[in-house]
């Protein structure tokens, strides 16, 4: 079995590629040939894995990194609009710094590191995401609001590594974030239409169920039920925000302030001023005035499980 292992070198706060040369002999040994890829800059690890993919020469892809390097691989299974293979899965050896999409992995799975080595797999919703410029798909969550000042904020920082980075840049731009007016209109699983107006400070699409380095927004969230796992947070004050945050970490989702919960095949957020978000970790937006549609693409995607 020939396999393609993406290692991001920059993941783990750039300590990445050590990581992996400790952990590579027993990987030898358990996965057998693999050609490892370092990527090199954005969209590399698309490139390269579309590349593969439409060669037919490999059997199996895996993501040595985090979810932003998940995100990549996932967008380079597709052009123009459409799944390159459906029989090449695509597995993770998680080396991020939040990697939250392996936290949904191990409980759907609770021997996920045998499914890698027997490259077994299930094909798995996926999201897309759409602006007037650009689409891209994800895999656990896409969120608009804060979510993006947060991971703008992230980004451009030293301390990025674990629940407490997150954490900090959370509580940093949340008390400078200037909520505003948004429109959530969405489809239910009966096909119903439903539109609510709030003054918003976060948005969930979830596919998965964590992302912000262990927030747990969508206990429930499934990657096999055609469905997002939806989240609109808005109407509160910061403050109180604040307070319940830590309740996110343990799921209890539940009577959040000024949150509302559904299940929804299809979404578009619009918002007089730019909306900005962020998809496994990676930044998109949409200029004013906004608009964001979210569509789940079920049972389409060849998942190690």
């Amino acid at each position: 079995m020939n396999r393609l292992i993406i290692l991001n070198p920059k993941s783990r706060a750039g300590n990445a590629r050590s990581a992996f040369k400790a952990l590579e002999p027993e990987l030898r040994k358990k996965l057998g040939k693999f050609e490892l890829y370092e990527t090199t800059g954005p969209m590399d690890a698309s490139a390269r894995v579309r590349a593969a993919l439409k060669k037919k020469e490999v059997s199996q892809v895996i993501v040595a990194g985090g979810d932003g390097s998940i995100n990549e691989a996932v967008n380079g299974y597709f052009e123009d609009g459409k799944l390159i293979s459906s029989k090449i899965p695509l597995g993770v050896i998680s080396m991020g710094t939040g990697s939250d999409f392996i936290k949904t992995l191990r409980q759907l799975s609770a021997v996920y590191d045998v499914a890698l080595q027997k490259n077994t797999y299930r094909h798995v919703d996926v999201g897309l995401l759409r602006t007037a410029t650009e689409s891209r798909y994800f895999i656990n969550i896409a969120s608009a609001g804060i979510a993006g000042r947060i991971m703008q904020s992230l980004k451009s920082s030293k301390f990025q590594h674990g629940s407490p980075a997150y954490y900090y840049h959370t509580l940093k731009s949340l008390f400078i974030y200037n909520p505003e007016m948004a429109r959530l209109t969405y489809e239910d699983p009966e096909g119903a239409q439903h539109t609510q107006e709030v003054r918003l400070l976060n948005f969930f699409a979830c596919n998965g169920r964590f992302n912000g380095g262990g927030m747990n927004w969508a206990p429930s969230a499934s990657l096999e039920d055609g469905l997002f796992e939806g989240l609109l947070i808005g109407g509160v004050s910061k403050t109180r925000m604040v307070v319940a945050s830590s309740r996110v970490y343990a799921g209890q989702i539940e009577g959040f302030p000024g949150a509302t919960l559904f299940r929804a095949r299809r979404m578009t957020l619009e918002c007089k001023k730019k909306i900005e978000g962020e998809a496994d970790g990676e930044v998109y937006s949409a200029e004013a005035p906004g608009r964001v549609d979210y569509e789940i693409l079920p049972s389409c995607f060849p998942l190690v499980l």
